[in-house]
């Protein structure tokens, strides 16, 4: 039996680190399905309407190409949750438990990567590091509200395609066997399908795409020309298809550029009508949302950092701890980059890329991976920085930098790379420098750790405020009050947890009607002859 094991192991090469990589993977798994188990995080009205997509995926048959309301947004969460809705009935654990192998596969693919371009010993750290996170990081890997959990894996498989496909490129000749040529051919159907699939659910994930495309650019051009490229190629157009489908259809003005375009527009009204300075953007990105995005766990409100509220001996305190953060990842990130450029830039001056020996093109390919990570986080940070919302909500929008996650090996390897030679020096420079790495390690490590015992500490709350949703829709249906108007954070969360038997329209501050994601819920309350009005109670049970 254990000679069979051994042999089974042997085949899938899983060793010692391996072993180590999954039981992490179970463990951290677990710990989120516990937590999802006690309702945590809050829910809110986003992840109704995410739920009543996927009630009317399994109930109605309904196939809707975009997340209601948001027509440039894949629904793939609501159909992952329709099947689970048949097999748990709908809740608001059901419609989160298809986000755990989302999760998992994020930790896999993270390792493989990581052992891919640098060291097993470093892969195995990192996925301990990433099973960890802040409260806000697990939340967005368990909250429903479209987009998080899967940009995370796309992101991570992507990158893990693509740098694969480059480094093998060795194996695609003239003389290549049929047999690879087909394997190879399926891998890069597969990326494009993963590509395809990960656009039509976000366009946040553009930047990976991008410099994904130029690795394989630089190093497979021959073999995009042959088989391989249009099996790329149709996979990009299955995996996207709906999104194809929709603006081939859609009334001018209504396609998805556009929408995301006149978003935009939107989104830069307040910021022109207050005359915001860009350096606001700069400082939002930089102190706020790349901390908050990257593990740091917040301990300031916004209003206490520099132009976001007035001066106050608060605002250094602030300032010291979430811009050290912030300036740290990019400073990590420059020297990285410079690590990387240092080690391609000869050979590639030096000699064409034909006459490069085999273990130069694979040092250049690796680096070029490497240095693709983190030109993969510098355009997330650079497109966000443009954007008014880091000047006015970089709190609440610190989540459009979700895919920083990805290139966090890259940041980290100056501080893991070289330790062992410098404990072999004696000299005290030396010995500072790694007491420095090694400290820096231990920091962040440290702050992953306590982000996620935080989070435990919040589950009495979540529960609560669980717990009272349901009673508020109990009272409601007891007294008939089953066709209400409310404000948007309260609306679909209540429709969702009463499984429609309560519907409800949003209203704006002026009781004018408000944002409704899902229109029909409108109409049906105008037609009935009896409505009531809810208060919000939103500051208890919405995010």
């Amino acid at each position: 039996m254990n000679g069979s094991i051994a042999k089974l192991l042997k085949r899938f090469r899983i060793g010692p680190y391996e072993l180590c990589m999954f039981a992490v993977v179970v463990a951290a798994t677990v710990a989120r399905l516990v937590l999802i188990s006690y309702n945590w995080p809050v829910t809110n009205s986003d992840e109704g309407n995410m739920g009543l997509l996927a009630m009317h995926v399994a109930y109605r048959g309904e196939l809707p190409i975009f997340f209601y309301g948001l027509p440039y947004m894949g629904p793939l969460e609501g159909y992952i949750a329709a099947p689970l809705f048949h097999l748990l009935g709908p809740s608001l654990f059901s419609l989160r438990v298809g986000l755990l192998p989302l999760f998992a596969l994020f930790l896999i693919s993270m390792y493989y990567l990581t052992r891919l371009l640098y060291t097993q010993k470093f892969a195995l750290a990192i996925v301990v590091l990433l099973s960890l996170g802040s409260n806000l990081i697990i939340q967005q890997q368990l909250k429903a509200v479209g987009e998080y959990p899967e940009m995370e894996l796309f992101g991570a498989l992507i990158t893990l395609l693509a740098c694969w496909l480059a480094l093998s490129s060795h194996t695609f000749s003239a003389d290549a066997t049929a047999q690879v040529k087909r394997r190879r051919a399926i891998f890069y159907g597969l990326l494009g399908l993963v590509v395809g699939v990960a656009v039509w659910v976000d366009f946040l994930i553009l930047p990976v795409v991008a410099t994904a495309g130029l690795l394989l650019v630089l190093f497979c051009r021959r073999e995009l020309r042959t088989w391989a490229g249009l099996s790329l190629v149709s996979g990009i157009i299955i995996g996207a298809f709906p999104l194809i489908l929709y603006n081939m259809t859609a009334p001018w003005g209504q396609d998805s550029l556009t929408t995301l375009y006149n978003l935009h527009r939107a989104e830069a009204l307040p910021a022109v009508a207050q005359h915001l300075p860009f350096l606001r953007q700069v400082i939002g990105t930089i102190l706020i949302s790349l901390p908050l995005e990257t593990g740091a766990n917040p301990s300031c409100a916004i209003a206490t950092f520099p132009l976001f509220g007035p001066p106050a001996p608060s605002v250094l305190q602030c300032a010291v701890f979430e811009s050290s953060w912030g300036i740290g990842f990019l400073i990590l990130g420059m020297i990285a980059a410079f690590l990387a450029v240092r080690v391609i830039w000869p050979t590639w001056r030096k000699s064409p890329a034909r006459d490069w020996t085999f273990e130069e093109r694979q040092t250049t390919i690796r680096q070029c991976a490497r240095l693709m990570l983190l030109v993969t986080a510098g355009l997330t940070i650079v497109s966000y920085m443009l954007s008014p919302v880091s000047a006015i909500i970089p709190d609440i929008t610190s989540r459009y930098l979700i895919c920083l996650l990805i290139a966090v090996p890259a940041v980290l390897w100056p501080l893991w790379s070289g330790n062992s030679r410098l404990m072999a020096l004696s000299g005290w420079r030396e010995k500072a420098l790694l007491v420095l790495k090694v400290g820096l390690l231990v920091l962040i490590a440290t702050t992953f750790l306590l982000g996620t015992v935080r989070t435990f500490a919040g589950v009495a709350v979540a529960e609560a405020a669980y717990n009272q949703e349901g009673a508020l829709v109990q009272d409601l249906l007891r007294v008939g009050a089953t066709r209400i108007y409310s404000e948007y954070w309260t609306c679909n969360r209540l429709t969702y947890r009463s499984q429609e038997q309560i519907i409800c329209s949003a209203l704006d501050e002026q009781l004018k009607p408000g944002f409704d994601r899902y229109l029909p819920y409108r109409s049906r309350i105008c037609v009935s002859a009896a409505f009531s009005a809810v208060a919000s109670r939103s500051e208890g049970v919405a995010d």
